[in-house]
């Protein structure tokens, strides 16, 4: 049985390790200066070379080395590592060896002394998929395993890993690969495989491998069994490798962008009609349009050096930014776009491609600030009757509008108003007139009414600031236009003054209260119905005090 390219072809010396030169260069000089640490933590993509620069590593601590610090290959101990036989080197597969007891088992055997070699090495492949218990059970001993042990951990999601792990290895992140490296490995396998491909082959199998060497080499070798009788085309690596026509990629890609619906489809059924895969031409579509998207930016895409330059027309690279993210994401929604044997899928893609981006929708004023509540409809403050002789009535102003007459304004003014207010005069005040009830208009006049006893100090206050006023004036003019006029009422909607006040008006003087002076005197009948108090009562302070303030009192109990 052959041995497959990926196995074939695994580095054995630190120069052979592709594209990671940053790590096998100071693992290099760390064996060479004999300061190589008792755990390492190897992370990155798949394919990259962690567990063959990790074989390597066992080597060159335990074989024999060259003057460029990397293990003789012709070495017993290297060509015992190669064939798997070294008895000092032990690899673990994390994903079947998960448990705390496999745990135990490896703490109990790192105790016995090397057999063959200076050093014994555990590889821990996927450490990531160890249980809790079992991180917990390897902590002592990846922070002091004994002398002659080098535990060297391999994992592809290192965010898996915990904390107390990480902490006690050397870390080393391996970098996913570029075009130029992968091809580069490629065209020494086809060498020495004698493997006859157009140099684009190379460039499509780089590209598919998405960075990832082993990927690659597993493809080269794919096209090899499948085209191996002659020379391996271009055309044989898109219908092998499922990657559709870039042309005929392309030219979909324009259509979308220049909102040729005609075009589109027409593209599509063609390529459906001559058994192109469909799934090939959504991906080639969407390469195409991050090509064109990224130079619509000057960005020169690492991967356009493999031929997938988007090459598009002028008209289609005139299309916003927006239309071309649109376009991408609708491709890239769904996964199962162009696998089933209709072309329906692709098409509705295609068309939604080719339909304006959805315009964002601002966020609702509630949702931005949560602790600013529009204002509710306020109902008709409802008069008490104040405790006065019918000889005192108060009679409001004829020119200012009652506020019950008057209707509120709807959520959605409110919040322009407070908008408004926030960009001529800042959040402060913002804050202050959330808390304000705007009616009207009515005839020309908007009524500032507060809400609460608290907020009417502090609107007089900044309406009589002519500073602030003069901030405020555009706000409301901007929402109700140029004739409106403000007036300021200075209570809120449960007490009995309702009288609002002008712009720009005087500050008037304080009052005792806010409540109906009293102008009963003992030589005048009570208004009230008669009191079902003793006489004692009916002259006490307390009592006639209460009835200063509005309240009818018809027992008085002892305490």
């Amino acid at each position: 049985m052959s041995t497959v390219f990926y196995r074939k072809w695994r580095p054995t010396r630190f120069s052979d390790v592709v594209g990671q030169e940053h790590i096998t260069d100071t693992l290099r000089r760390a064996v060479l200066s004999d300061r190589v640490a008792h755990a390492y933590l190897f992370t990155g993509p798949r394919g990259v070379g962690k567990t063959s620069t990790a074989r390597i590593l066992a080597k060159a601590i335990n074989a024999d080395l060259d003057e460029n610090g990397d293990p003789i290959p012709d070495s017993e101990t290297s060509i015992a590592i190669d064939e798997g036989r070294f008895m000092d080197l032990i690899e673990i597969d994390g994903a079947s060896n998960r448990g705390v007891g496999d745990i135990r088992e490896l703490r109990e055997r790192v105790l016995l002394r090397p057999t063959v070699g200076k050093f014994k090495v555990y590889i821990i492949d996927e450490v990531h998929m160890l249980t809790t218990e079992a991180f917990n059970a390897l902590l002592k001993t990846l922070e002091e395993p004994p002398p002659q042990v080098v535990m060297i951990l391999a994992t592809t999601d290192i965010h898996r890993v915990p904390a107390t792990i990480i902490s006690r290895c050397q870390r080393f992140d391996f970098r996913r690969l570029t075009p130029d490296d992968v091809i580069g490995r490629l065209i020494l396998i086809c060498d020495v495989e004698e493997i006859d491909c157009e140099p684009g082959v190379l460039e499509l199998v780089a590209r598919a491998a998405w960075g990832s060497l082993r990927d690659a080499e597993n493809l080269l070798e794919q096209l090899a069994v499948s085209y191996g009788s002659g020379e391996i085309t271009e055309d044989h690596a898109r219908e092998l490798l499922g990657i559709g026509d870039i042309s005929s990629a392309r030219n979909l890609a324009n259509a979308v962008l220049t909102r040729d619906t005609k075009r589109a489809l027409e593209i599509i059924e063609e390529e459906a009609s001559r058994g192109a895969e469909l799934k090939g031409l959504r991906d080639s579509t969407i390469s195409a349009l991050r090509g064109g998207l990224l130079a619509k930016h000057g960005i020169a895409s690492l991967y356009g050096q493999l031929g997938d330059a988007p090459d598009l027309d002028p008209e289609a690279m005139n299309a916003s930014s927006e239309q071309m993210l649109h376009a991408i994401s609708v491709f890239g929604q769904n996964e199962r776009f162009g696998e089933a044997s209709s072309p329906l899928a692709l098409e509705i893609a295609a068309l939604k491609a080719i339909a304006s981006p959805p315009t964002p929708q601002p966020a609702p004023q509630s949702a931005r600030q949560p602790a600013q509540q529009p204002a509710r409809r306020q109902p008709a403050p409802q008069q008490r009757r104040p405790a006065t002789t019918p000889t005192a009535p108060t009679t409001p102003a004829p020119s200012t509008p009652a506020p019950s007459s008057l209707q509120p304004t709807e959520t959605s003014t409110e919040s322009r108003i407070l908008e408004e207010i926030e960009k001529a005069a800042g959040s402060p005040l913002r804050t202050v007139f959330a808390q304000v009830s705007f009616i009207g208009p009515n005839e020309g006049v908007l009524i500032l009414q507060p809400k609460y006893a608290n907020t009417a100090d502090r609107l007089r206050d900044i309406w009589n600031n002519a500073e602030q006023r003069t901030k405020l004036r555009p706000a409301f003019q901007a929402v109700y236009g140029a004739e409106i006029r403000v007036q300021l009422q200075q209570t809120p909607p449960t007490q009995d003054s309702t009288t609002p006040t002008q712009d720009a008006p005087q500050r008037p003087a304080p009052t005792p209260t806010q409540f109906p002076q009293p102008t009963n005197s003992p030589n005048t009948p009570d208004p009230q119905p008669k009191s079902p108090l003793t006489p004692e009562l009916n002259t006490n302070p307390t009592v006639q005090n209460l009835r200063n303030l509005g309240a009818r009192v018809i027992n008085v109990e002892e305490p």
